[in-house]
Order: C-alpha cells, then structure tokens, then sequence
C-alpha cells in the first residue's frame, strides 16, 4: 500500500504545482514631477529617455505615473510609488539618510540668476536686498536654504516661461532657474557661469528596501555605461550637461 501512496502523492504534487498560479513580475512604480525640458507626461523628458534606454539590459517591469512637482513627492513620501524622479537630497532630508536609495545621476542640475538679456548679470542675492526675485512653484525644497535670511521678495509662478515673461515686464529684479531646465530660453537671458547658487544631481530614488536596492544597482551600472560610451550626451543634445562621475562614500545610499 505505502508502495502505492508515494507515488501517487507525487502525482498530486506535481498537479498542484501545475494548477498553481504564475507569480506576476514584480513592477517599479515611479513618480513624474514636472521639470522643465526635463521630464514630461508624454515620456519623451530627457531623463525618461536616458532611464528608458537603460532598462532595455534590464528585466524590469516599470510604470510611470507624471503629477505636479510637489504633488509628486508627496506620493512618493507616502509610498504610492516606490520611486521618483530626483529629490534625492530632499527627501534624505525629510525622511532619513536610510530611508531613501539613489541610482547614478540622470544629469546634473544648477541654479543661477537670471536677469534680461540686455542687462548685467547678477552675480549674488546681495545684490537683490529689498528686491523681488521669480522662482517656479515647488523649487523651495531646494532653495529655501539659499534665501534664508535674505530680504527678498519671492514671486513664485507656475513655470520658467511665465518667470520670464514677468522679468521682461520688469515684475522683479531677477528670476532663479536651474540649468539645463532653463537652457531653451537662455537666448532671452543673461547669467553669470561663474556663480552658481546651488548644484547637484538628479537621480532615480527609491524607497530603502531589499528589492529597490537590487533594482538600483543594476540600473546604476547600466546608466553609468551609457553615459561613458556617450548616449547621455546623444538622447540630451542641447541640454546635456557634463558631470563627473563621484565614487559614493563606504555606507552611501547611492548605489554607483
């Protein structure tokens, strides 16, 4: 009889196996803020490009999902993605140094001043004590650091085209932008290179669990190879902007 139940029990196994359902791949949500030139709710953004690029060497599944610059990391903050286009350094500070990962940067992001094409660029905030400068709607999560303690006024707008289209009406003194976003309207501008306000990167970060780590370092090598063979350069054209490439400290939360 014993001889008769072994292998029957096999045959059950086997069928359970069978009848049992396929596991779904595992699928990376993403959060899309609205940044200029940058990212869009076609997929066509600079970044989605590059991102997109690199996920073909990868067996990934992902979905996007584009919301209001602040409304986008809102989502991501309350885990209605499992990652986000940049914010990196943001949301280290709101949420922790370990509760967020960063992939290899996307690009690099400075913020400048910008006046008019025909005046003088402005070279610091000292320079616009007592006067009202533009910015867009959501970019104090990275320069309110930058005006603390200044006697400025800030206008905030929707866009970088409203920003100049109020600097060319004289609304106020200059206009905070960050480049590349800024760059299909520097025909229009004047800055000074030499003085940026505040640089960094914008990298895909994700949520600090045992599979968005697995994710971002492979991704993480497959972006820094695109880059050194020179495809950031080809998807970005004009708003390319040149970046060296950092080894992360012992401990970092970007996985390079």
């Amino acid at each position: 009889m014993k001889g008769f139940l072994y292998p029957l029990q096999i045959l059950l196994f086997s069928a359970s196996l069978l009848g049992a359902p396929v596991m779904a791949q595992p699928v990376v949500r993403i959060a899309v803020p609205d940044i200029t030139s940058l990212l869009s709710d076609n997929r066509d953004g600079v970044y989605q490009k590059i991102l997109h690029r690199a996920l073909q060497g990868l067996d990934v599944a992902v979905t996007e999902q584009f919301f209001p610059y602040k409304r986008a990391m809102m989502v991501f903050e309350e885990r209605g993605t499992d990652c986000i286009y940049s914010f990196s350094d943001v949301l280290k500070r709101r949420l922790g140094e370990d509760a967020v990962i960063a992939s290899f940067p996307l690009g690099k992001f400075t913020y400048y001043l910008f006046t008019p094409r025909e005046a003088d660029p402005v070279s610091s905030l000292a320079q616009l004590e007592g006067k009202a400068v533009g910015a867009v709607i959501g970019h104090e999560v990275y320069l309110d650091a930058v005006l603390e303690d200044r006697e400025l006024k800030v206008i905030w707008s929707k866009s970088d085209a409203q920003n100049l289209a109020m600097l060319e009406h004289r609304r106020f003194g200059a206009m905070i932008a960050a480049v590349p976003d800024v760059r299909p309207l520097l025909d229009n501008l004047s800055y000074d290179p030499q003085a940026p306000l505040l640089e960094s990167y914008d990298r895909l970060t994700c949520h600090n669990t045992p599979d968005n780590r697995q994710f971002l370092s492979r991704l993480s090598t497959r972006l820094k190879a695109l880059k050194e063979t020179g495809v950031y350069r080809e998807l970005a054209g004009d708003l390319y902007l040149e970046f060296e490439d950092r080894v992360p400290e012992p401990g970092s939360s970007v996985l390079n």
